[in-house]
Parts: C-alpha cells; structure tokens; sequence
C-alpha cells in the first residue's frame, strides 16, 4: 500500500473519531448546563431567564383533568417576565423541579435533552429541551403542565 493511501486512510479515521469526540464534548457541556439550569432554579435564581435565547421557542402542553391536551406557545419576553416574578413565590412555596432520566442527543450544531421533570409535588410529564451549543442558551422548551390558569390567563395574554 503506498504512503499516500496510508496517510489517507489516517486522515479519515481522524476526522471521523475528532467529529465523535466533538460531539462527546457537546453532550458533556450540555449535561454540565442541565445541571446549571436546574441548580439556579433550586436556588431560586433570578440569572435563571438569561439561560434562554431571546427567541426561545416554549411550549406547554396543557392536560385537562378530563384527558384532553391542548398544545399553547407563547413568547419567551413574557416567560422570562413571569419566571422573575414567580420564583418568589416558588421560593415561598419551595417548589422545585428535577430533571431525571436525562438523554442527551446532538441535533444539527444543537443538542436536544428529553428526560423527566419532576415537581416537589409529585407531578412527572416530559421535558424536551434543544440547547444551543454556540450560545450555550435554550432555544425550545417543551413540556407537560396542569397549570392551565397560569398558562392560559398570565402567559398567553
């Protein structure tokens, strides 16, 4: 086998693994910001806001005590507004969420975390997060509430 196709066959077994460890990094730093977001939100921390990207997409699919689902988007301004103020009264409350079972898949330059929130009451529903990994910041939250007041009266308004 000639030189050339040696270093050639180096070559691609080194782009393809440092593409691997790119990704590994990416999954590592996007566990690292999970584990962030979730501790500033124990704290009650009102920097919380400022780990979503101003054009955030956040979903709540809201469940109806009779079954029924309804899929309600707002703008992340207003969600940014109500965190400040609801964190007050969560840490009134001592309500907290916790993120379990957490996957971590990359997603274009993104990384996408689906897993299980948690509430101090006992309420599980899905998350999915996608996570930007230049900003380092949420671009869409989705997940499950029965909050429907909060969503339908404070948030789509």
């Amino acid at each position: 086998m000639s030189r050339f196709k040696i270093l050639l066959i180096i070559l691609l077994v080194f782009s393809c693994s440092s593409g691997a460890f790119a990704n590994s990094q990416k999954i590592e730093k996007a566990s690292c910001f999970m584990h962030e977001f979730q501790e500033l939100s124990h704290k009650y921390d009102k920097s919380l806001p400022n780990m979503y990207s101003d054009d955030a997409k956040i979903i709540r699919n809201l469940v109806y005590s009779d079954g029924k689902t309804e899929k309600v988007i707002f703008s992340v301004q207003k969600y940014k507004k109500i965190l400040k103020f609801i964190r007050v009264l969560a840490k009134f409350k001592r309500y907290k969420n916790y993120y379990k079972n957490l996957a971590y898949k990359i997603e274009d330059q993104n990384v996408r975390i689906t897993g299980i929130r948690e509430t101090s009451n006992g309420y599980k529903s899905p998350i999915s997060m996608l996570v930007s990994t230049h900003e380092w910041k949420i671009l869409e939250e989705e997940t499950d509430t029965k909050s429907i007041f909060l969503v339908k009266k404070v948030l789509s308004k």
